[in-house]
């Protein structure tokens, strides 16, 4: 899986599960989407996956009240709001598995939601639901290229990466150190 598509299952996932547990609504009945909070520029793949499943399950859906007296659209009888409470895409470890062989990299993908369904007419909360998913893998490092996408930056999480440089550089100079040291005490010793 990509990490766009990682994203985009962890978010079928939520939303499943979500429209299980809802009461049901009339055929008839419009459902209006609102979003209360989201949580930056991945929203609109949790808004897509949305929209198909909603109606994919046999819900009227819109995104907008239609505006002006000539409009001949219904109103909304019902408003489902959402607050994108986390959507994120990590690597938590970039490793080897052995000292010798390939890198891998494990990969967390997250969503946190809470929803409300509103009875329009009534101003009644018909609904409240919450729901948490997560997806684990591990890739090999130099699959990293090919799943993440140029074109969006969050399928670009931070690499933080344990490097031996770091590790052995201190070890390098502290060696050194330590034998300068030596030389000039076993210099002085000879006088």
């Amino acid at each position: 899986l990509t990490n766009f598509e990682l994203f985009d299952r962890v978010c079928s996932e939520a939303i499943d599960e979500l429209l299980s547990n809802m009461p049901s609504v009339p055929e008839s009945g419009l459902v209006l989407l609102d979003k209360a909070r989201g949580i930056g520029e991945a929203d609109f793949v949790f808004e897509n996956v949305l929209l198909k499943r909603m109606r994919s399950a046999g819900f009227r859906v819109a995104t907008e009240v239609a505006v002006g007296a000539d409009s001949t659209a219904s109103p909304p009888e019902y408003r489902f709001s959402y607050q994108i409470i986390r959507l994120s895409l990590e690597y938590p470890k970039i490793s080897r598995r052995y000292w010798l062989g390939a890198k891998e990299v494990q990969r967390s993908a997250e969503i946190g939601l809470f929803v409300q369904l509103v009875d329009l007419g009534s101003s009644d909360t018909i609904w409240v639901g919450d729901t948490e998913k997560n997806y684990n893998d591990v890739i090999a490092y130099s699959l990293l290229g090919t799943v993440e996408s140029e074109q969006y930056g969050f399928t670009k999480p931070p690499r933080n990466e344990l490097r031996w440089r770091k590790l052995l550089e201190p070890i390098v100079v502290t060696g050194i150190v330590t034998g300068l040291v030596f030389l000039f005490f076993s210099n002085q010793s000879d006088e």
